[in-house]
């Protein structure tokens, strides 16, 4: 037994010795990969560093561009309106404030206020004009009305203070075409009201449907005149003002403007066909009353507007495509007098005068008629298709009765 140990104790007295002996060895090679490791990071941190910066500076340039084109400056500035001139007219009901705007300016929507005896009238996406640019007050314009001032809020924005003796007035929009215009009635000629009773106003404004893209009310629906935002069904007008202003030599070129409508060219140019919603339709309307064949062709001139149902329409118009249909609405003698004489040219010979002649017959206006004459004669790059169309369309109405509310 003994000598089994003392050969054990040498063993591992060996073994001991050994470890020791490489010691130095492991001290001496970590130093050597720490400083390696060491030299490899500061080297790549550095090199990261500087990647980073230069993407910084790099960057630097297009970080907030401002726009300093002059185009760009006009564009942003086109769309403020400018107030030239304020306008003051005694009225019998009290005073008519009208506020001018420059030529080509947008419509100023206002947001009118009671606030104590005054009636502040704040008008956004406008300014002064220069010669009005610090500002216009105009003392006791009126009875029953102190001042009326015209201030600028900041650069987009400009408001109307009217102070009325003890009350605040009230103000009534009155449509124009470029200018607004407001009816301003004291407190005196209004109706009394209870101390506590809140005072409602409501700003209302149209412009006129002559000039105009928008067409608030449609008869193809449903055969009445009644407002588009009644009517569930989808219809889209396209008025007389795109007509005139895209210059529409062929009816259905104005279809162009509608949605989900595609105009179709038949073998020849006398027929108008549609694509609606992908169905063809060949159920073309003028005044709500089918016309088929060669009568489909109409003459723009004659045309006030037209409209457009999308959707099936077989309840009230029989039997029909489910994409919808096509009504040519035409033009309705005026009360007033009118004269319209043009002349179009264009290439491979085309050519269409037009004339366009309404007025009353009877010094009450009741009587009132309309003549519309429009000539057209054509080629074009294929040989023999050649067309020509001769519209005569005179019209004659008589109102029997005033209508009421009119």
């Amino acid at each position: 037994m003994n000598t089994k140990s003392k050969g054990l104790s040498w063993v591992r007295s060996s073994f001991f010795l050994f470890q020791l002996s490489l010691l130095p060895l492991l001290i001496t090679i970590n130093p050597v990969v720490a400083e390696t490791k060491s030299d490899w990071q500061s080297q790549h941190g550095a090199h990261r560093t500087n990647l980073t910066a230069a993407n910084a500076i790099q960057d630097i340039p297009t970080r907030h561009q401002v726009s300093t084109l002059a185009k760009n400056l006009l564009a942003q500035q086109n769309k403020v309106t400018r107030v030239t001139g304020v306008e003051l007219k005694q009225t019998n009901s009290g005073l008519e404030v009208i506020l001018k705007t420059a030529a080509g300016g947008q419509r100023l929507v206002p947001l009118i206020l009671p606030e104590g005896n005054k009636l502040e009238i704040d008008i956004l996406d406008a300014t002064l004009g220069f010669s009005i640019r610090n500002g216009v007050t105009k003392t006791n314009p009126v009875e029953g009305i102190k001042s009326v001032a015209l201030t600028k809020v900041d650069e987009s924005s400009i408001r109307l203070t009217i102070t009325g003796s003890s009350k605040a007035p009230s103000a009534e929009i009155i449509p124009s075409r470029q200018n607004l215009v407001l009816s301003v009635t004291p407190e005196g000629n209004t109706a009394q009201t209870k101390p506590d009773e809140e005072i409602e106003i409501i700003a209302t404004g149209e412009a006129t449907a002559e000039d105009s893209y928008n067409v608030p009310d449609a008869t193809t629906a449903t055969r009445t005149d009644t407002p588009l935002r009644d009517v569930p069904q989808s219809i889209q007008v396209v008025p007389e003002k795109v007509i005139e202003d895209q210059g529409i030599v062929r009816i259905s070129d104005a279809v162009r403007n509608v949605s989900g409508v595609t105009p179709q060219r038949g073998f020849s140019n006398l027929i108008e066909l549609f694509n609606i919603r992908g169905f063809d339709s060949s159920k073309i309307l003028r005044n709500g009353l089918s016309i088929d064949g060669d009568d489909s062709r109409i003459a723009p001139n004659i045309v006030d507007r037209v409209e457009v149902l999308k959707g099936p329409a077989s309840v009230l118009y029989g039997q029909a495509q489910p994409g919808g249909v096509v009504n040519y609405v035409t033009k309705k003698p005026l009360k007033e007098p009118s004269y319209n004489l043009e002349l179009t040219a264009g290439n491979f010979g085309f050519i269409e005068p037009s004339l366009d002649i309404s007025g009353p017959l009877t010094a009450d206006k009741k009587l009132t008629y309309r003549f519309n004459l429009q000539y057209q004669n054509g080629g074009n790059f294929r040989d023999f298709v050649d067309s020509e169309i001769l519209a005569i369309a005179p019209t004659i109405s008589y109102q029997f009765s005033r209508l009421v509310g009119k």
